[in-house]
């Protein structure tokens, strides 16, 4: 299937923290238009509640999200609150998603050696922090992960994709670690006599310790030199799935938080045996971190209708956070309006299932808030411009409850004012949103099933609700 919408020069995650951030500014602001508690009531002889307005909905596939490296102003490895992926994860209805990252660490300082003399290391532990999961966290598959040796180099300055892939040799497995989903956030590794947070932790090859003490060795002919020889000898480590067929839970993990310990024993100024440990750690300076993340939509619900330009739109809306499958929205009959004072516009989006049938999203989690885009002629994104005006939460997009015909559903709004008077007054013909599940910092996780445009259940399609005045 083909990807009709490509981010053009900038990161969504850049764009989420602009949405995310706006809402602290914009009370400081003052209202271009009618403020949303100051929305006249509908007479129907100057100010009108239009829902008639026709609007088609089609699913495309949304790539792609930064996950590491620079694009534009957004650095992603220097965000200590941006998680990566790692697992795999199936459902009937979304496919597959798997996930692998790329992470590097730094000596303590250049020229590194161990203390005294006599060293003995006893063992290399890798750890990365452990963040949240996604997906059947109850009944979770156990799934093995694979450490490997990163073989290319990624620059910080260039920008780094879920689609970027990491160079390694497959055969070459520096550890392995089996981990639980279902037990793994309260399993805290005890070292020595403390408790650890939960974390991954992998013990390296007997070959890489004598890798790393050669390097030791050559002192200022070796990779200990500067960060950018350690760098250009270690390029980095690649975790991911051992086996990519098996999964149903996806763990995101803090790979700002990469260490790589080294205990070992050595023989102090005194003569005597001691035990020590020294730390390679994430260097937000000099070291980059990402996310390489593939989804698979064969034999899945979400297959036949993704891309499908169907004319009147589709009638199941799969939507994920990026990256994955979005909602492109039309409003045909728009710039049919006439030059009227939009006082309110709000689109409103049900799922598919009342909530006691959603066995498979709520296992998988259904989108906390999903975010919208507006669409230009070129295919480009750009923020809708009401999250400016009026902030965040009055834009909305987080789900709701509501209950209808006895049944109880999730619901999403938006309130997009501004736009849609922007868009009448213009008569803009190619005026066009797009709306998926907002990536706050956990990259592929929550997905929601919605009704569409062409749904028979027409009660629960997307709506526009225009409230207007005419000008007279």
């Amino acid at each position: 299937m083909s990807n009709i919408f490509k981010k053009k020069g900038f990161s969504l995650l850049g764009i989420n923290i602009i949405i995310l951030g706006i809402v602290f500014i914009s009370s400081c602001k003052e209202n271009t238009i009618l403020p949303p508690d100051l929305v006249p009531p509908i007479d129907n002889i100057n100010t009108f509640l239009d829902t008639s307005l026709t609007v088609i909905t089609n699913n495309i596939y949304q790539d792609s999200v930064l996950t590491g490296g620079l694009n534009g102003s957004t650095r992603i490895s220097n965000s200590s609150s941006y998680y990566h992926a790692l697992g795999v994860i199936s459902d009937m209805n979304f496919g597959k998603m798997v996930a692998g990252f790329h992470t590097e660490v730094l000596p303590p300082n250049n020229l590194f050696s161990y203390k005294g003399t006599s060293v003995d290391v006893d063992s290399i532990i890798l750890a990365i922090p452990y963040r949240s999961s996604f997906g059947d966290t109850l009944n979770a598959i156990p799934q093995t992960f694979n450490v490997y040796r990163s073989l290319k180099s990624f620059s910080r300055d260039s920008a780094q994709f879920e689609t970027t892939k990491d160079d390694y040799d497959p055969s070459k497995v520096l550890a392995s670690q089996q981990v639980n989903f279902n037990t793994f956030k309260t399993d805290s590794p005890t070292v020595a006599t403390g408790k650890l947070i939960p974390q991954l932790r992998f013990k390296l090859a007997d070959w890489f310790k004598d890798s790393l003490q050669k390097q030791i060795d050559l002192g200022a002919n070796g990779a200990m030199a500067t960060n950018a020889t350690y760098n250009q000898w270690w390029k980095g480590f690649y975790v991911a799935p051992a086996d990519s067929s098996i999964g149903n839970t996806i763990g995101y993990f803090n790979t700002y938080g990469t260490r790589m310990y080294i205990y070992y024993r050595y023989t102090n100024t005194g003569g005597t045996q001691d035990t020590t440990n020294s730390i390679f750690g994430f260097d937000a300076n000099n070291s980059n971190r990402f996310c390489h993340i593939t989804r698979n939509y064969t034999g899945s619900k979400a297959y036949d209708y993704i891309n499908t330009n169907n004319s009147e739109g589709d009638s199941m809306l799969f939507l994920q956070s990026e990256p994955g499958i979005a909602t492109l929205l039309r409003f045909p009959n728009l710039t049919t309006i006439g030059n009227h004072i939009v006082n309110k516009a709000e689109l409103t989006f049900n799922c598919y299932y009342p909530t006691s049938s959603m066995t498979d999203t709520i296992k998988a989690g259904l989108i906390p808030r999903l975010q919208v885009f507006q669409v230009d002629e070129t295919g480009a994104d750009k923020i809708a411009s009401d999250y400016a005006t009026f902030g965040t939460n009055f834009v909305d997009g987080k789900r709701y409850q509501v209950s209808f015909l006895g049944m109880t559903f999730i619901q999403y709004r938006f309130a997009l004012t501004e736009t849609f008077q922007k868009a009448i007054s213009q008569k803009n013909t190619t005026f066009s949103l797009k709306i998926m599940g907002l990536n706050a910092g956990t990259p592929g996780a929550y997905q929601s099933l919605l009704r569409g445009s062409s749904s028979l259940f027409t009660t629960m399609k997307p709506k526009l609700n225009l409230i207007y005045t005419k000008i007279k």
